[in-house]
């Protein structure tokens, strides 16, 4: 009977969403990053059902907003990552994304993230969910402790 139930709570564990799973807003005072007084940037993630995760980044200002999104598995294999900018290139040229994204995680609350452009690596580092689910911090290896984003829970 032990021996059901510890399967048992494994498989629910496996079957629940990661906790990266909901809308995040970027905190500007705890993240002490440059950007304008009016900045928005606002992270969304969801999960599908047949296991992909989806990831929105929504960013700009009143005047211009911007967004990236991709859908991946966390696997650390490559998927495809597309913009505002990149999408007009794909419909008018009928060219593929130059732009990936890959994620593999470390343990329920740490994920380690790679962007590539043409095949190389142009931004890398960790997506972390704080142990009470509030706040996620993402950083980029090689940045300056100021350049770490920290967001909010929505």
């Amino acid at each position: 009977m032990l021996l059901s139930a510890s399967t048992a709570s494994a498989q629910e564990r496996a079957s629940q969403a990661p906790l990266i799973v909901g809308t995040w807003k970027l905190n500007v005072e705890k993240s002490n990053v440059g950007v304008p007084a009016d900045y928005i940037e606002i992270r969304q993630y969801s999960m599908r059902a047949d296991g992909f995760l989806v990831g929105l980044l929504i960013t700009g200002t009143p005047q211009a907003y911007h967004y990236l999104q991709f859908v991946a598995r966390s696997d650390g294999k490559d998927y495809p990552e597309y913009s505002d900018q990149i999408v007009g290139d794909l419909v008018a040229a009928g060219t593929p994304t130059p732009r990936t994204y890959a994620e593999r995680p470390i343990d329920e609350y740490v994920t380690e993230w790679t962007d590539k452009a043409s095949g190389r690596v142009t931004g890398q580092g960790r997506k972390i969910v704080s142990k009470d689910g509030k706040t996620l911090t993402i950083t980029v290896d090689g940045a300056p402790a100021s350049r770490v984003r920290i967001y909010d829970r929505q």
